[in-house]
Parts: C-alpha cells; sequence; structure tokens
C-alpha cells in the first residue's frame, strides 16, 4: 500500500489548485501529495469558460499565470424585465476552453512535484483515528488527509456522509456559430447575462459568452437555475429550448449538454475529521453560478488548513470554516449569497426589490482595477423601479 501525507480527489481548478498551494508551501511535501482524477486530461467538461480578473489575481498567487488563448470581453449585458445594465470596460474577464484550463492546471500541478495518476476512480474511503484508507480502480492507498476535489456528484462527501449545501443548481448548453444566432449587434467581445427568464420560475439566467473556435466565431448559450429539482429540470429544459428557438433557429443540430452544481451555503460547513471538501463539492457562487474563482480560492485555503494539520497533528479541521469565511472569498460568496436569496426570491413574492447600487454590487467584484468602466442602465419603461443613470468607475 502506498502512503502519502495528502490525497485529492479529483483535479479540475479545485483540486489542482490545492496541490500547487501545498508545493508553493513546502516544496519537498509536493512528492508527498496524491493528485488524482477518474478521467484522462484533456478531458471534456460544460462551462462557459469565463476567467475573472478575481481568478487571474488567484492564478498569479499561485504562480501559474494561465496564457491560453481566450477571447476578452469588453461589454456585459444584464439584461432584466425592466432594463438592461451595461458595464463598459476593456477586458473585464476572459473566455478560454475549460478542457485547456484544466489541463493547464493540472500539469502545473505534475511540474511542481505532485504525484498525479489519471483515468483512476475512488470506490471507498475509511476515516480512521490513524489515517485515510482511499480505495481505487487501480490500487489503495493510505494517507493522512483526504480531500473531496471531485464535483457536485463526488463520490467523497457520500462515502464520507459529509453534510453539502441543500441547494442543487443546474446548467445546460450548447455552442453555436455567431452566423446563426439573431441577436442584432452581437460580437465576440460581447457577453449576454438575460434575466428575464425569471418570469418563467427560473431563478438564474441565460447567458451568451463568446467561445474559442478556431474555423469560425461560436458562441456558448446556456441558461443556469439556481434552485432545481428532478420535477423541474424537464421545464428548465423547455424553457431554456423556448429561448434558443427565439435566437438561434437551428438549435435542433445543436448538442446540448447538462451539469448540476451545489450552491454555497455559508452555515454549511466543508470539513470532518482528516476531510475537506473544496470546489463544486463545497458550493459555487448562488447568484451567477460562477465556479472558477471559488474553486482555485477554496482550494488555496483548504492547503493551508491542511499544510498546517500537519504541522500540528491536529486533523479536526475545527478552524477550516472560520478561513474560508473570513477571507477574501468567504466575503464574496458571503454577498451573493444574500442578494441571491434577495433577487431570486422575489420572483415568488411578485416583486423586485433590489436597487439599482445592489445591481453594480453584482458586477463591481469582476471589474478591473486600475481601468475606467461605465456602468449605464437604460429601462425598458417608463414604470421601471431603476431610473436611468451611468457611473463611472
Amino acid at each position: 500500500m502506498h502512503s502519502y501525507e495528502i490525497i485529492i480527489v479529483g483535479a479540475g481548478p479545485a483540486g489542482s489548485s490545492t496541490a500547487i498551494e501545498l508545493a508553493n508551501l513546502d516544496p519537498n511535501l509536493a512528492c508527498r501529495v496524491l493528485l488524482l482524477d477518474k478521467a484522462v486530461f484533456p478531458r471534456p467538461k460544460l462551462c462557459a469558460g469565463g476567467v475573472t480578473n478575481n481568478a487571474d489575481v488567484l492564478l498569479g498567487q499561485l504562480g501559474v499565470p494561465v496564457e491560453l488563448p481566450a477571447v476578452p470581453v469588453h461589454t456585459s449585458k444584464f439584461v432584466f424585465p425592466t432594463g438592461v445594465l451595461t458595464l463598459t470596460q476593456e477586458s473585464h474577464f476572459r473566455v478560454l476552453r475549460r478542457e485547456e484550463f484544466d489541463h493547464y492546471l493540472f500539469r502545473a500541478a505534475k511540474d511542481r512535484g505532485v504525484v498525479t495518476h489519471e483515468g483512476e476512480g475512488v470506490e471507498n474511503v475509511i476515516v480512521r483515528s490513524e489515517g485515510v484508507i482511499v480505495r481505487t480502480s487501480k490500487g489503495e492507498y493510505k494517507s493522512e488527509i483526504i480531500i473531496g476535489a471531485d464535483g457536485a456528484n463526488g463520490t467523497v462527501h457520500k462515502l464520507l456522509s459529509m453534510r453539502r449545501p441543500p441547494g442543487l443548481m443546474m446548467a445546460m448548453e450548447i455552442h453555436a456559430p455567431l452566423s446563426e444566432i439573431r441577436i442584432p449587434g452581437l460580437n465576440q467581445n460581447t457577453a449576454i447575462f438575460d434575466f428575464t427568464m425569471m418570469n418563467r420560475d427560473v431563478l438564474g439566467y441565460c447567458w451568451v459568452f463568446p467561445a474559442i473556435d478556431q474555423r469560425s466565431p461560436m458562441f456558448s448559450l446556456g441558461i443556469m437555475d439556481s434552485s432545481v429539482n428532478r420535477d423541474k429540470q424537464d421545464s428548465l429544459k423547455s424553457v431554456f429550448l423556448s429561448w434558443l428557438g427565439d435566437i438561434v433557429p437551428k438549435w435542433h443540430s445543436l448538442e446540448l449538454r447538462a451539469h448540476p452544481a451545489l450552491r454555497y451555503e455559508p452555515r454549511v460547513t466543508s470539513s470532518r475529521y482528516r476531510a475537506l471538501l473544496v470546489g463544486d463539492a463545497a458550493g459555487v457562487d448562488p447568484l451567477l453560478g460562477e465556479g472558477i474563482t471559488s474553486a482555485l480560492a477554496l482550494g488555496m485555503i483548504a492547503a493551508q488548513s491542511a499544510y498546517h494539520a500537519l504541522g500540528s497533528r491536529n486533523f479536526c479541521f475545527s478552524d477550516h470554516q472560520n478561513r474560508v469565511r473570513s477571507s477574501f472569498i468567504g466575503n464574496l460568496m458571503r454577498r451573493r449569497h444574500i442578494v441571491a436569496r434577495r433577487f431570486y426570491g422575489s420572483c415568488t413574492s411578485g416583486t423586485r426589490p433590489l436597487q439599482y447600487s445592489s445591481l453594480l454590487d453584482w458586477v463591481t467584484p469582476s471589474i478591473k482595477r486600475g481601468a475606467s468602466a461605465t456602468a449605464t442602465w437604460d429601462a425598458s419603461s417608463a414604470n421601471s423601479a431603476f431610473p436611468p443613470r451611468v457611473e463611472q468607475f
């Protein structure tokens, strides 16, 4: 039986960032960290691929600035039943291919000396007072700590009976060429967040993001609902296809993919004795469903908690949740959780009490510092609760 100090299950951005940060904290520890994934990289991943400036800051802190083909977004339009909020700023986020991004981080962890295994799924996890036993499709390992970074449908939390955030989120996505999309003025540097589907009981939005394709300009079109169940999944698909029919007449010929996620809940812990959860397994942004920033940040925090646990030989992780809550990502996720409850909750009450200043709060965490930005509100009717105004940043 091979022994490691830490085993990380799942090698997406959360798992890889955890491994990289552990190597940063102690280069001699890297060879005693096992990062494994049931897939073989590069592997496909349902995600629009938006990397915010916050995510780029975290990548810089990890020491792995990602230089991959990407499309910069200069204009983001947030469409509501009462009007449109337009943010204009050069490169306030960028879009890349998730399969390339994840593979880049996986290779970076390997280059730091972390032991990596691909195509190896976890079959059982046993936590004992003396350590953790992990059985996979290819072998058996022992470690001091296990970190579950295997997503919303992962096995670690199930095998360890760890409590999870109660909110199931769902995303559906297709890719379509720009030539087949009927949106006036759409270009490769524009992103659209369409919240008008809230009128059809969708607690989320439809998106239109640029996508990378060497043959022709492509776009990712999708829908995210922050609160779904099995009964609602069919209706969500129906709403999405109806929305697609208005802007992509040939959507029938395109591949539709779906993926669940979990809503971040501030009061739900992501740790237990000798075990931590990170990334989608711990919950993603409940407002916009953006997961890359939280995956990177939570991975780095988990690495720090695990590193200190090894040094103190205290594996209870009693202070881990406080580390998360007091961090940048904890504050951001908590704020977005409050706004999400307030805004999406208004769907059921028939009112929309959110003020214009709160709408700007959705956007400002992603604004690139040091560059001028303009946010413009254009009311769609005289009865709009949000008067037209322009803000300079």
